[in-house]
């Protein structure tokens, strides 16, 4: 674990699940990747200076960040935009979404996924939960809706709008 580490306010991250559920997830990110890699299959939202996450698990929820993921390989970067936008954009999404329980029906629509771009519920994946996050800090567009993990990975990576905190095993 990165002892050193100090994740800001407002950072999202990406994590790779090793169960069957991540691991199927995957194999259709990887599918229909147009770099045909596909490592991250959950994405997350840091939302205090205590490592505390705002993630679409069962429900929408928060869990310590640093415990949660220790030994897992993640990727952590820092929205490139100003503080105060970083909190009007984190008071919306726990006022909007905490609490509401994980689209499992959606899950089928990523098979195919233009279909998943349609989304006539409140209810997001984790991975739309924070490219919606993202859109609200102004540096994303709006179409979070059918955004999967690896899609969000991919443009933490190469978007200049992302400064790469972290990537490794935490």
């Amino acid at each position: 674990m990165q002892n050193n580490l100090t994740i800001p306010k407002g950072s999202v991250f990406c994590s790779k699940n090793p169960m069957w559920l991540g691991r199927a997830i995957n194999a259709v990110q990887w599918f229909w990747s147009k770099d045909s890699e596909s490592t991250y299959s959950h994405a997350g939202i840091i939302i205090d200076h205590n490592h505390t996450t705002l993630e679409s698990l069962w429900t929408v929820k928060s869990q310590n960040f640093l415990k949660a993921y220790k030994n897992d390989k993640v990727l952590i970067a820092k929205p490139q935009t100003i503080s105060s936008s970083i909190n009007i954009a984190i008071q919306i999404m726990i006022n909007a979404y905490k609490g509401k329980f994980y689209p499992l029906w959606r899950l089928p629509l990523f098979l195919f996924p233009p279909s998943a771009k349609i989304n006539l519920t409140k209810h997001l994946t984790c991975s739309e939960l924070t490219a919606h996050y993202l859109n609200l800090c102004g540096i994303r567009h709006s179409q979070f809706a059918g955004t999967n993990p690896d899609n969000l990975a991919d443009e933490l990576k190469h978007w200049k709008e992302y400064e790469i905190i972290f990537e490794g095993i935490l």
